[in-house]
């Protein structure tokens, strides 16, 4: 017998009465059931108007989440006590009340509630499964829902939190993990029958960043449940990963084409915890995910089978779960040539060499996308010993003073966090030199300034992110993204 789908709570970031209220309708226009009125964001003066809420598009949960455990209200019992005593009082569906600080409450009142407790933990560190176990089974058994959160990594969830997670029958079980890996029990929240899920309102449609980073769009976790346990899973791994706008592009297309499926980012620490995690999402659900900086030649190695693209880059963006195997492909490389392609149709690029800064996994496609093309490659960096060892393995010469007409970046530089590159001998810029980005919507300008102001031309990498997610998306659902939607998404990606 399948189990009831979890209910999709959309923790609102509201701060005001009115923004609850226009946050609900959006929530209950997006499919989710519940939505979470975050109280302990509030001012004190739109907290004395929570009447005014009612009546809401949604059943409403009220949290007023303490400073210890991750919130902006109150710790202290009594202070909070009567907040909770004045909410209670409200047609809350449930009122959130944290077992360390809210309970016990005075005799009778836990009974007056009715289950419309949810009884709720937020631990500052992982613990041992039977630890987690423990805590969930000695909740107050009158809370209508019991909910236990911890940061989490994908190895120990895997290890310490998927093994002893409550049985399905016990449905008023809700367990999360944050951080990096957060995302992926959400996503199997049907598969363990746990009873809800936070989520994040529409990520097309909200104004402010998601109450906590690793919630789902409600909207895509609502399709994604109600088409049952066949519809497929998706995910970009990577440290960091937080940036990525690969889940903004395959949700876009599946909707366009009528296919359901769910889609989100992934952090693993790193190649030990990748290895770890690859068998656990191909036994979970996933069609197939795609790998981004610093793991593609670590997802090469990792497979059964390799493309031809991969092999030719010596790295792999994406892999595809299938029953004989997991396969390694590069949709780089196919979104390179087409880009140079149209750059040497434009006339913006002569077409005759390219250089390339960098020596990871983009470094690679670009060295192959120049070895597919017949063309030489230069190539830059900022340690010798990587910079030989790549220009040997593609035929490329490490670079000094020749100018190309085009230059590729292929490093993290620009994104938050990644310094400007210093390099020992920099790629000449001038009049004539296109620079191709592959880091798209850089939060730092460091390239883009650096060549305009010699006279060069400059294109970030975001045409380069839509080509290769189009790649990916054909690879899983053997159909590719028409041409009328691919342009929808530039058009999107450049407005």
């Amino acid at each position: 017998m399948t189990p009831p789908r979890p209910l999709v709570v959309a923790s609102l970031p509201a701060r005001t009465v009115a923004a609850a209220r226009d946050g609900a309708q959006l929530a209950a226009r997006a499919g989710a059931d519940v939505v979470e009125i975050r109280l302990d964001r509030w001012p004190e003066s739109e907290r004395d108007r929570v009447d005014a809420l009612f009546p809401l598009a949604l059943p409403a949960i009220a949290t007023f989440r303490s400073q210890a455990e991750g919130g902006e209200g109150p710790s202290a019992p009594e202070e909070r006590r009567v907040r909770l005593r004045q909410w209670a009082a409200q047609p809350f569906r449930f009122l959130d009340l944290e077992s360390a600080r809210d309970l016990p409450l005075p005799d009778g009142e836990l009974e007056k509630l009715h289950g419309r407790i949810l009884l709720s933990e937020h631990l500052t560190g992982p613990v041992p499964g039977p630890e987690l176990r423990r805590r969930l089974a000695a909740a107050d058994p009158r809370a209508g829902l019991v909910k236990l959160v911890e940061p989490a990594t994908v190895t120990h969830l895997f290890a310490e939190v998927i093994p002893y997670l409550p049985r399905p029958g016990e449905a008023r079980a809700i367990v999360h993990t944050t951080g990096g890996a957060g995302g992926l029990l959400r996503a199997w929240a049907s598969r363990y029958a746990l009873a809800a899920v936070f989520a994040s309102l529409p990520e097309e449609r909200r104004a402010e960043p998601p109450v906590e980073g690793s919630q789902i769009p409600c909207d895509r976790l609502a399709r994604f449940f109600s088409a049952g346990p066949s519809a497929p899973l998706f995910a970009v791994l990577g440290r960091p990963i937080g940036f990525s706008r690969s889940p903004v592009l395959h949700h876009r297309w599946m909707r366009a084409l009528g296919r359901t499926g769910l889609y989100f980012p992934l952090e693993v620490a790193d190649e030990t915890e990748l290895a770890l995690a690859i068998p656990g999402l191909a036994q979970g659900g996933f069609r197939g995910v795609n790998v981004t900086h610093p793991f593609k030649e670590a997802a090469c190695r990792l497979a059964d089978r390799v493309a031809r693209d991969a092999e030719a880059c010596g790295c792999a963006n994406t892999l595809t779960f299938a029953p004989e195997g997991v396969e390694a492909s590069n949709t780089d490389l196919a979104a390179l040539l087409r880009r140079l392609g149209e750059l040497k149709s434009a006339g913006a690029w002569d077409g005759r060499s390219l250089s390339v800064i960098g020596t990871g996994g983009a470094a690679r496609a670009a060295l192959a996308a120049a070895r597919e093309l017949a063309i030489p490659a230069h190539l830059f960096g900022r340690r010798p010993e990587p910079v030989a060892t790549l220009a040997r393995t593609f035929g490329a010469s490490i670079g000094g003073a020749e100018r190309s007409g085009l230059l590729v970046h292929a490093t993290p530089a620009g994104r938050a966090g990644e310094a400007a590159i210093e390099l020992p001998v920099a790629p000449p810029l001038g009049p004539g030199v296109h620079v191709l980005d592959m880091v798209y919507a850089p939060d730092d300008p460091w390239l883009s300034d650096r060549a305009r102001a010699a006279g060069a031309t400059y294109e970030d990498g975001r045409r380069l992110l839509v080509y290769q997610a189009a790649a990916s998306f054909e690879r899983w659902w053997d159909t590719p993204v028409p041409e009328p939607a691919i342009a929808g998404a530039l058009a999107e990606a450049f407005a």
